[in-house]
């Protein structure tokens, strides 16, 4: 088989389970440019209010003009957030919301005790997303993507100090886990990125990438 330089091998998603079994549906990975990343693409820099809840993120609510029901909590790993003023529906689903989206969930909840809650969600501070570098690079470990902006492979191997002279360029590996514990594996020609021959490609949070030695 020729190397051609398919660069990011089209969407050759090894799947690499870390449990037995198949998965199924994997995503693609995406790169600049595709409309897998359009979305990804317009929130870096967006406003935000376009930004979406995570985990560990911590935030300010309540209902304006109702000062006892105002809280300052950190998002549960599950995605909720604990808001004592609801009693028994206390913990409320906000994690994948926007701030907008999130006022009007915490609004249906608050409906039961006023008629016409205001509701406020204020970001006070974000969640940390990273992904880990390790293999033939400058420096192996984390790297930080900034809050509400897109962090690429090739930025990525920048942070980590580059890959070393005596590293594999056309063939990083880039592995995701998956929400049943599953992993995809893409292989990308880094190479042809610099070339400007293939798009650049997007990571996301807990995203491992290893650079192997260089057989020659």
């Amino acid at each position: 088989m020729t190397s051609g330089h398919l660069p990011v091998r089209p969407l050759l998603l090894a799947l690499t389970l870390a449990v037995a079994g198949c998965a199924t549906d994997a995503p693609e990975f995406a790169t600049e440019g595709s409309p897998a990343a359009a979305a990804e693409a317009a929130s870096a820099g967006a406003e935000r209010n376009s930004y979406r809840l995570r985990g560990r993120d911590f935030v300010r609510v309540g209902v304006i003009n109702e000062a006892d029901t105002f809280v300052e909590r950190r998002v549960n790993p599950d995605g909720t957030i604990d808001v004592p003023f609801l009693g028994k529906d206390s913990l409320v689903p906000v994690a994948g919301l926007t701030v907008s989206e999130a006022q009007a969930e915490l609004a249906k909840r608050f409906a039961t005790y006023f008629k016409t809650p205001v509701v406020t969600v204020e970001i006070r501070g974000y969640a940390e997303r990273r992904i880990y570098v390790d293999g033939s690079v400058g420096r192996t470990g984390a790297v930080i993507i900034p809050p509400e902006e897109t962090l690429t492979l090739k930025k990525a191997l920048a942070s980590a100090g580059g890959i070393l002279r005596g590293g594999n360029r056309t063939a990083v590996v880039v592995r995701r886990r998956q929400p049943d514990g599953s992993r995809v594996t893409l292989e990308v020609d880094v190479r042809a990125i610099d070339l400007g021959e293939a798009p650049d490609v997007i990571l996301q949070d807990d995203d491992h990438v290893f650079v192997r030695e260089s057989r020659i």
